[in-house]
């Protein structure tokens, strides 16, 4: 079983994986490889934050591992709610949090559910 199946799973999550972070700010999930020319070629997210009258959201590169799926929604996501740590912090964190969940306790989304 797969956390992530591209086709089928981010296709119908792209409208529904939205979330409001402590500050009352909604943010949303785009699966689509960020932009190589902005973000350089081995970006695997990117989150935008509500400033200079761009919309809040999070892109995610669908075209990686399960793993560095999971991983890169918990680095993207913590950016959302503490845009203040540095990217070390939130490297260290989202590295830490996705090998506890995938590799130690078996995380897995179950697509028959």
């Amino acid at each position: 079983m797969s956390f992530f199946k591209y086709h089928s799973f981010a296709e119908e999550m792209n409208n529904y994986l939205k979330f409001k972070n402590t500050e009352g700010t909604s943010y949303e999930f785009i699966f689509r490889k960020p932009d190589k020319r902005k973000w350089g070629e081995d970006c695997d997210g990117v989150c935008f934050y509500p400033d200079k009258g761009n919309k809040s959201h999070i892109y995610i590169n669908p075209h990686r591992s399960n793993q560095v799926i999971l991983n890169t929604v918990i680095h993207e996501t913590t950016h959302a709610y503490f845009p203040e740590l540095t990217e070390t912090e939130v490297l260290a964190f989202g590295n830490t949090l996705s090998r506890i969940l995938y590799n130690d306790l078996k995380y897995r989304v179950d697509e028959n559910a």
